[in-house]
């Protein structure tokens, strides 16, 4: 009887793995054990208060790398992420950059399909900032939710960040409490749903890439509270020079992120007509059409909002009919 054999197979390849034959199963072995973290090579002051970090990582891991992520630090603070979806084979970033006087620190994690290693922290410390900039204009307004209004938020950079194309931290403060953050967009809108009635609500929001405040806005949510969506809906005939036409008013609030729209049909169509295809930021329109005598027309107004997913709110129908 022939003894048994075990036969052994190990093939070295060029690439660097080893591939282990044995009992029918397959070892890998993986000779890069750790990464490499990238390095910041330089930190330029730009025109216009932008700065601009530069790295570094070495060649043979890049085929490996997935992405970068860059953070931010006050004064030995908490790092905060200001973008986590820079791409591997990007070596630079612009930051709106800075405002405010003290220490601030960077730090780069790479991305690889093994960890995430960071860069050694490098720091420099910001010219002093006036108390009195701002870098958005935030507005406020209640829109009606499910159950009790949302508070939603439009801002617009100030002319110091014009340029800035990042992330935006909103927060958030109840009865005078501490600020807290509430989220982070690239949006320059948000829609607040976790608030409460008759809690007094202030807002702030920053840029992440340097912290630069807004201004502060109050705001109470009440039910009583004027909003955009269209309130008080009326209708009326307007006679002059032998021309009847028809005058719509309601009541809401104007503002720059949000437009009205008139729709109207008859009781045998069934179908609204947009009769302000563009939209209006007025809160009374005159439909001057020649309405057919003995008709019914029913009106209604709709408000949509710039949001994300965008928001719209309609008024109730009226009913007009000409004689």
């Amino acid at each position: 009887m022939l003894p048994i054999k075990h036969n052994f197979i190990k093939i070295s390849l060029f690439l660097g793995f080893t591939f282990l034959l044995a009992c029918g199963r397959t070892i890998i072995e993986d000779p890069i054990q750790s990464f490499t973290p990238p390095a910041v090579t330089s930190i330029d002051i730009l025109p216009n208060n932008r700065v601009k970090i530069n790295w570094y990582f070495d060649a043979y891991q890049e085929p490996l790398v997935t992405g970068f992520r860059l953070e931010r630090s006050e004064n030995n603070g908490k790092f905060q992420v200001l973008s986590d979806d820079i791409t591997p084979n990007q070596r630079s970033i612009e930051l709106a950059e800075p405002f405010r006087s003290g220490k601030v620190s960077f730090r780069l994690l790479s991305k690889t399909i093994k960890a995430t290693v960071a860069s050694t922290v490098v720091s420099y410390f910001a010219p002093a900032m006036p108390t009195n900039v701002f870098c958005s204009a935030v507005s406020a307004t209640l829109l009606p939710g499910i159950d009790k209004p949302n508070v939603y938020l439009s801002w617009k950079l100030e002319a110091n960040s014009a340029n800035y194309s990042g992330n935006y931290i909103v927060q958030r403060s109840a009865n005078q409490s501490t600020f807290q953050t509430i989220s982070t967009t690239r949006n320059s809108f948000f829609l607040d749903i976790n608030t409460e009635i008759s809690v007094n609500y202030s807002y702030l929001v920053r840029l992440a890439t340097n912290n630069c405040a807004s201004n502060e806005t109050p705001i109470t949510v009440t039910n009583k509270s004027v909003g955009l969506c269209p309130q008080d809906f009326k209708i009326n005939f307007l006679s002059a020079k032998g021309k009847k036409s028809v005058i719509l008013t309601w009541d809401a609030q104007l503002a720059d992120f949000a437009k009205f729209y008139v729709f109207r049909k008859t009781a045998n169509s069934g179908v609204f007509d947009n009769l302000t295809p563009t939209g209006t930021r007025t809160t009374v329109f005159e439909d001057k059409a020649e309405l057919k005598v003995a008709t019914s027309y029913f009106y209604k107004i709709v408000t949509q909002i710039d949001a994300n997913p965008p928001t719209i709110c309609e008024s109730l129908v009226l009913e007009m009919k000409n004689y």
